[in-house]
């Protein structure tokens, strides 16, 4: 059960970087219900990532964060990229489809590699998993 705090430090960078780019773009769109969604998926985020650093600190482990230049340099060009989009919107669904597919592709392959690991902490890589998919479905409409 080695690999439950690396697995657990992977879930937390992978939701902060779902929340820093939900965060950058959110008020680049006026569409209403596609803002609704992406602060549903905000809140999916944040609560995956509360819940793995609980149980990271149940294990006295360290927490690894994001950092601050790849989450501002992420920000940053988001933004530009957003902005010089003809429809905002489409490029926002575009961005959130990259990222929750690099989500994915990480938590598929943590899950291959890390091996068998206590339940709990199984269940919200295979939760984290399933919320990227999820979104992906979401975003589709928004091309």
């Amino acid at each position: 059960m080695s690999n439950e705090v690396p697995m657990l430090n992977s879930i937390r960078k992978t939701t902060q970087m779902g929340c820093y780019g939900i965060k950058a773009v959110l008020n680049e769109t006026a569409n209403r219900d596609f803002r609704s969604a992406l602060r549903q998926q905000y809140e999916e985020y944040s609560k995956i990532y509360e819940e793995a650093d609980q149980l990271l600190q149940d294990r006295c482990g360290k927490p690894k964060d994001v950092l601050p230049v790849t989450r501002y340099s992420s920000a940053l060009s988001s933004k530009l990229r957003v902005r010089a989009a003809l429809d905002p919107t489409a490029k926002i669904a575009e961005l959130m489809l990259q990222g929750n597919t690099r989500g994915m592709i990480k938590s598929m392959h943590n899950i291959r590699t890390m091996g068998v690991l206590e339940p709990r902490v199984s269940g919200l890589s295979k939760r984290l998993l399933q919320t990227e998919q999820d979104n992906i479905n979401q975003m589709k409409q928004y091309l």
